[in-house]
């Protein structure tokens, strides 16, 4: 159904209305007057409208809001149909208004909005955002861009040297120190055998028994002096890596 043309005014007083302008006839006193247009369509007004240069003005029943309606559009017979006596009362509802979108919400765009892809695109397009954005494909007579992949460089000190210079060089210091080790546990062993070893009575026993206990200390105080020495070396390594910033795993 098609809408009435409705424009606000602002009347600075009553206009007369002239006799006989169409749809202006008088309603029962007390009730609201309905005006019906050509279309069918009804307005219904507080009071009969004023006529002004072709135009019926009025207030809304219920509403109060001041409208405007061409005369050309009135159906007078019918209107004086609806405002005669006995009338039926479901004529003098209050017009429904149709709700103005608010500033955010979008109207319906009805038959002016049309598809721009077909339903098998728009099927491959959601289809696509499913299961994930596939490559691009190369297009003919162009060269794919190889971006070049960089390459993993091995982990290296401070001053450029990698695992394997510091496992060959802790292998040689650790394998000398724990050969000093086991070099220094063995003296060590053979020192107490020998001074616990039986004196003898006879002259020649109690010689030899100075002698087994001199050489058994001559070769524990070798013993000590190689594994001091091989101690320090290690610890002076253990000491290099660390300034290097080495990886601690790298020596053992």
């Amino acid at each position: 159904m098609r809408t009435a043309l409705v424009l606000v005014l602002a009347l600075s007083g009553p206009v007369p209305t002239p006799p006989g302008a169409p749809g202006t006839a008088d309603a029962p006193p007390g009730r609201p007057w309905v005006l019906v247009q050509a279309d069918g369509t009804r307005v219904t007004f507080e009071a009969p409208p004023q006529e002004r240069s072709g135009r019926l003005i009025g207030r809304l029943h219920g509403s109060g809001t001041l409208v405007s309606i061409p005369t050309a559009r009135v159906d007078g017979k019918a209107t004086e149909r609806a405002n005669a006596p006995g009338a039926d009362a479901a004529t003098l509802a209050v017009p429904t208004v149709r709700p103005t979108p608010g500033p955010f919400a979008t109207p319906p765009l009805g038959d002016r909005a049309r598809m721009r892809t077909s339903a098998e695109e728009a099927r491959r397009i959601l289809e696509n955002a499913r299961m994930g954005t596939p490559a691009p494909t190369a297009q003919p007579g162009t060269t794919p861009t190889v971006v070049p992949v960089p390459e993993e460089k091995a982990p290296t000190d401070n001053q450029g040297r990698g695992e394997a210079y510091w496992r060959e060089r802790a292998g040689a210091a650790r394998g000398v120190f724990d050969e000093a080790e086991r070099n220094l546990a063995a003296a060590e062993a053979q020192l107490q055998a020998a001074e616990r070893s039986y004196l003898g009575v006879g002259e020649a026993e109690r010689n030899g028994f100075v002698v087994r206990v001199i050489e058994a200390r001559d070769i524990a105080e070798k013993a000590r002096a190689e594994h001091r020495s091989a101690k320090g070396r290690w610890e002076a390594l253990l000491e290099e890596a660390r300034k290097a910033d080495a990886f601690p795993g790298w020596l053992r």
